[in-house]
Order: structure tokens, then C-alpha cells, then sequence
């Protein structure tokens, strides 16, 4: 039988997501070449699947690593222009970095 949850929405994250832990163990510079050498902690990326880019929270380990959706997103033309930079689109699945334009915004409104 599965339990059914509850979840608190506060700024945009669920109870479930500890913002003081994600703040102190935050990378903004992480590349995803770099995820698996030792290293743990959070950061922030685009994640783009079913033709629909949506911005999560990206948890590293150097076990493995899990994207979980912001209940929170921005305008949808902040990540299309972060996802053009790249050469990529919504059309494109995979995860991609965030830009300067969409840090500000999580900063504003998540953190």
C-alpha cells in the first residue's frame, strides 16, 4: 500500500527539500564532467524532457545523482534563451546549465 504524502509548498520547493542544506552545499559552477570525482552537493539545471524544459534542483553524489522539478518555474522565455546559448531547445531532452539571467531569478525567488 503506498502512503499518501502531503506536501508543504514554501518559495516555490517542497517540505522535502531542506534550503539551509542545499544553500551550504551548493555549486553554481558544476560540470556535469565533473559530477562523479568525489564530489557531493546541489545545484541548479534545466532539465528538458518531453519536449518541455523545466528548472530542477540537481543533488551529485559521487554514487549517482537525482533532478527534482521546482514546484516554482520562471518564465518560460528565460530558459528557452538559456537553452539557446547552448545550441539546444525544448525539443532536446538532457539536462543543461543554467545562466546568469536564470541564477538571479532562483536567488529571487527560491533561495
Amino acid at each position: 500500500m503506498l502512503k499518501e504524502h502531503n506536501f508543504k509548498i514554501e518559495k516555490g520547493v517542497s517540505e522535502f527539500m531542506d534550503v539551509e542544506k542545499v544553500k551550504s552545499q551548493l555549486d553554481w559552477n558544476l560540470r556535469f564532467e565533473d559530477e562523479f570525482k568525489g564530489g557531493r552537493g546541489y545545484t541548479f539545471v534545466i532539465d528538458v524532457s518531453f519536449n518541455k524544459a523545466m528548472l530542477s534542483l540537481y543533488r551529485f553524489t559521487p554514487y549517482g545523482s537525482k533532478s527534482e522539478v521546482l514546484e516554482q518555474q520562471p518564465p518560460e522565455e528565460m530558459m528557452n534563451k538559456a537553452l539557446q546559448e547552448q545550441g539546444a531547445n525544448e525539443k532536446q531532452d538532457g539536462f543543461y546549465y543554467i545562466d546568469k539571467t536564470l541564477r538571479k531569478w532562483l536567488e529571487d525567488n527560491i533561495l
